[in-house]
């Protein structure tokens, strides 16, 4: 039906963003219910071409308005409950270790043992649900991503999403691994190998529609959790547990690409210098690339670093006046003096290697023995 293709999809997407501002002093958690509730539905419609079709059509119309806002709070969400999952899971193999230990446990006074069994199944519990919310969100991200990639490569969201399949690649391929094995993961909805395909999905998906080449650099960017080691620890295991070659190998081809990001990125910051803090976001520190004015405040930012903020939170960080990304006023003046500072100080590393390689290929030999440049 044509009003079903018109609203359907869309007024669930806007559902999705709107409940996580109920009001109610429990919406951090009454959310999550909510918000599986629309997932299921909304998985459903991606399977129809039509509603597909509408939805795509959405993400494209709506790419800075209520579906980044969307994703956002995708994104939020699969962080939150599989950080929260995976804590869980190292809290219950303590207390499984504690029960398991027979002698110790039988000299605790009863009331201790029975909080403590209590506690277990609340682990328990809470790490099932979790798990399966989890699960499903990372499933929505690999889905979409495969046809609709213009959001996740933003500027405002691509830093994010890399840093989030980096922290979740780094639990599921890292040293911390091997700690997270359970007796039964599937009784706790935890399925490692499939949530690393998902995860290696997301990555490749966003990979194959990033025109512009940025995602890599976003990838090496995150000091929090990328490893270049990860990648081929990751593609290892999805070699051993039959993964599609093709996704293997754009994934291999990824992890080379962030590799060279992270290396120039070395090479750009050592010709840079010493940065002016005049250039440097207050947030992040990092050198401006589209400094904006904020109206209230009158502090100078970076534009993706404040869009990033008003995803979740309309109003100046600096001293919560209302703002919305329209009102940001661009500082051109301090923008083209910061591209003036970049082009003098590659200019003058350049000078530098010109000088060096000019010094050394007037070096003489001392004796009747050619030297080696």
């Amino acid at each position: 039906h044509q009003l079903s293709l018109e609203y359907l999809v869309r007024n669930l997407l806007k559902l999705y963003v709107d409940i996580e501002f109920t009001g109610s002093h429990t919406q951090f958690y009454d959310k999550f219910n909510i918000r599986h509730n629309i997932a299921e539905l909304l998985e459903y419609l991606w399977q129809v071409p039509s509603h597909r079709n509408a939805w795509k059509q959405i993400a494209k119309e709506e790419e800075k308005g209520v579906y980044l806002n969307f994703l956002n709070f995708l994104i939020n969400d699969s962080i939150y409950l599989l950080d929260e999952s995976l804590n869980k899971i190292l809290e219950l193999k303590e207390l499984e270790a504690e029960m398991s230990n027979t002698a110790e446990w039988e000299r605790r006074p009863a009331q201790e043992r029975q909080e403590r069994t209590r506690l277990f199944h609340s682990q328990e519990n809470i790490i099932r649900i979790d798990m399966k919310l989890a699960n499903e969100d990372v499933s929505m991200l690999a889905f979409t991503s495969e046809q609709i990639t213009a959001p996740f490569l933003l500027p405002e969201m691509v830093e994010r999403v890399a840093n989030m399949l980096n922290y979740f690649l780094l639990q599921l391929v890292g040293p911390q691994r091997k700690s997270l094995t359970l007796k039964d993961p599937e009784k706790y909805e935890f399925r490692p190998k499939e949530l690393l395909k998902q995860i290696v999905r997301i990555y490749v998906h966003l990979a194959r529609g990033d025109a512009k080449n940025i995602f890599p650099s976003a990838i090496s960017s995150d000091g929090r959790s990328y490893n270049e080691q990860l990648f081929s620890a990751a593609a290892d295991v999805l070699r051993r547990i039959g993964e599609d070659g093709r996704i293997i190998q754009d994934f291999i081809e990824l992890g080379a690409k962030a590799k060279a990001a992270a290396s120039e990125a070395m090479d750009t910051e050592a010709a840079l210098g010493d940065i002016p803090d005049e250039f440097l976001d207050p947030i992040q520190y990092t050198l401006m690339k589209d400094p904006v004015i904020l109206p209230s405040s009158r502090i100078t930012i970076d534009r993706p670093v404040i869009q990033r903020h008003l995803l979740s939170d309309s109003t100046d960080p600096f001293n919560r006046s209302h703002l919305t990304s329209e009102m940001l006023i661009p500082n051109t003046e301090l923008k083209a003096r910061i591209e003036e500072f970049i082009r003098s100080q590659e200019l003058k590393k350049h000078g530098e290697g010109l000088t060096m390689q000019s010094s050394k290929g007037t070096i003489q030999p001392t004796s009747g023995e050619m030297l080696i440049d």
